[in-house]
């Protein structure tokens, strides 16, 4: 055997020794013992211990925490109850995982067949309520959604066509849940012949508790903009009061507590981008 290849095979069995301790490593030290759960939000309608949550995701204890599907450990916790939502799994070295969880809210409300699902903003059901009547303390009213026929359980997820997530973009203008359901009625998606552009556009209406009604125009383009811009406007509604409307009218407070906010975008792309955005308010 030639010197060469007398280093070869040396080197050849060097590596098979290291692969071997690694392999032995990861089945020892670097085994799964440990499961631990994260909160990371409140959990009031999670009720289920810690101890029912890890037996659910039915851990690969003993194995390398190297070779896990994790994602698959995620589904079966969150087929555990609709309100559980895995945030990650983290792998706390040598041998433990955390399950981080969060608490679905619940944001919006469904009629459909006769009863309603209240849902998290991505549809996920909650939960089913009868005779359900929009309040400041609960989730915001969608009307009229164009729901997919589906026979749809606890846990499943609505299919909407044309959904917008009137949620998410208010809350990327730092409106919290709470803020959110204690102004908003209800939300209607409605499809407008738009004659500047003469196509049909998304209008969305918003009813708020207070009276007013919003019209988001084009809600597909720029929404967090164009609901910015609500904010600011309602925000200030009422220092019209006694100003000068365009027939010629003095704003009243009797007046303001039904008007009328409509925000659109300009439809001139080269001037303009998709953050600027104009309001009128109508009697």
């Amino acid at each position: 055997m030639s010197k060469k290849t007398k280093r070869i095979v040396i080197s050849v069995s060097v590596l098979m020794v290291i692969v071997a301790v690694l392999v032995a490593l990861s089945f020892t030290v670097f085994s799964l013992k440990k499961v631990e759960v994260d909160y990371r939000t409140s959990h009031k309608n999670i009720t289920l211990t810690d101890e029912e949550i890890v037996d659910g995701g039915d851990f690969s204890f003993g194995a390398s925490v190297f070779f896990h599907g994790k994602n698959g450990y995620s589904e079966k916790i969150e087929s555990l109850s609709p309100y559980i939502e895995v945030v990650n799994i983290e792998t706390v070295f040598p041998s433990t995982f955390v399950v981080h969880i969060a608490e679905r809210q619940e944001v919006y409300a469904f009629s459909y067949n006769n009863a309603t699902f209240i849902t998290d903003q991505n549809l996920r059901i909650l939960r089913q309520e009868q005779n359900f009547i929009s309040t400041r303390e609960n989730a915001m009213l969608f009307e009229d959604a164009l729901i997919a026929e589906k026979d749809y359980q606890v846990g499943d997820y609505l299919e909407i066509e044309n959904f917008i997530d009137i949620y998410s973009a208010l809350f990327e203008c730092n409106r919290t849940l709470t803020e959110q359901i204690s102004l908003i009625s209800s939300i209607k998606l409605v499809d407008e012949f738009d004659d500047a552009v003469n196509q049909n556009q998304t209008t969305a209406v918003l009813k708020l508790f207070s009276g007013q009604t919003v019209q988001i125009k084009n809600a597909t383009y720029g929404l967090k903009y164009k609901l910015n811009m609500f904010l600011s406007v309602y925000s200030n509604l009422y220092s019209l009061i006694g100003k000068e409307m365009a027939s010629g009218e003095r704003w009243t407070e009797e007046v303001l507590n039904g008007c009328t906010i409509v925000v659109n975008n300009y439809y001139d792309y080269t001037q303009h981008t998709e953050s600027d955005c104009y309001f009128n308010i109508l009697p």
